[in-house]
């Protein structure tokens, strides 16, 4: 099943991509938390951390966007890899640097995400996607 298609540009978590810019096959993005978010009073009471899915979500709809910009109209098919190094806090400032590889055979876009704050590497994602409609069989 697959599943509905995601208007975008999307806010998700406060967090919308701006600065979105593109050299070659790297694209880089940048985002604040919003600390008002109401994701953060259940994670954690007292201590509030963004969590894990939700950057992989940010990293997903932003490579959504960008290659929507492009013509191709892709979904999410599988997380590869996923490596959480440090907590985001409510009201960072993310950068989201991604490196992409397109099979032209096959149609999958492979992304190496790097998601940072300004205290270091948040996150390492490998993200699988495929033309919409293709099935996603991760």
């Amino acid at each position: 099943m697959t599943a509905p298609a995601v208007p975008l540009p999307v806010s998700l978590l406060g967090m919308d991509p701006r600065s979105v810019t593109r050299d070659g096959g790297t694209m880089t993005a940048h985002a604040t938390v919003d600390p008002a978010h109401e994701v953060f009073p259940g994670h954690y009471p007292g201590f509030p951390v963004l969590p894990g899915v939700c950057l992989i979500e940010y990293a997903d709809r932003s490579i959504l966007l960008d290659q929507r910009r492009l013509g191709r109209d892709l979904e999410l098919a599988a997380v590869e890899r996923c490596r959480f190094r440090e907590p985001v806090f409510p009201g960072d400032e993310l950068t989201l640097r991604v490196d992409y590889a397109m099979d032209d055979d096959s149609g999958e876009l492979r992304s190496d995400v790097l998601i940072s704050t300004d205290r270091g590497r948040a996150a390492e994602l490998r993200l699988l996607h495929r033309a919409v409609g293709t099935g996603a069989t991760g």
